[in-house]
């Protein structure tokens, strides 16, 4: 079943007086609790948007340069990227979400998993 059909069964053929406030509990209540699954699926797809964005800017670059110099400028977004994967799994990673677990409050920036140190999982870099 879906999500839709879920809450349909749950909140309207249950004759609540007012459905779309049954339908907003239950979707608070953490009844379906994927909310986690979600921000992971946007955070890989966001990050899918910036990489193609990278070659989209190489793709600019190679058509305002001379035929002679579009090797250069190829490597030269090549090595971009590299260095910003590089420049992420050292202290990307680390500043992003270095310090945060269950028991403290969110900080800033993370002081700790510098070069992915100490990551309880690797399945999630």
């Amino acid at each position: 079943m879906t999500l839709t059909e879920n809450v349909y069964r749950i909140c309207v053929l249950q004759d609540e007086t007012t459905p779309l406030e049954c339908i907003a509990n239950t979707l608070e209540g953490g009844q379906f609790a994927n909310a986690e699954d979600i921000n992971t699926w946007l955070l890989i797809f966001a990050s899918a948007l910036i990489f193609f964005m990278q070659a989209g800017f190489a793709m600019l670059c190679a058509g305002s340069v001379r035929i002679k110099n579009v090797g250069n400028t190829m490597l030269k977004n090549l090595l971009d990227a590299c260095g910003a994967a590089i420049g992420y799994f050292t202290v990307g990673y680390a500043f992003s979400f270095g310090g945060q677990n269950q028991t403290t409050a969110t900080t800033f920036i993370g002081t700790t998993n510098f070069f992915m140190q100490d990551v309880p999982s690797l399945a999630f870099w």
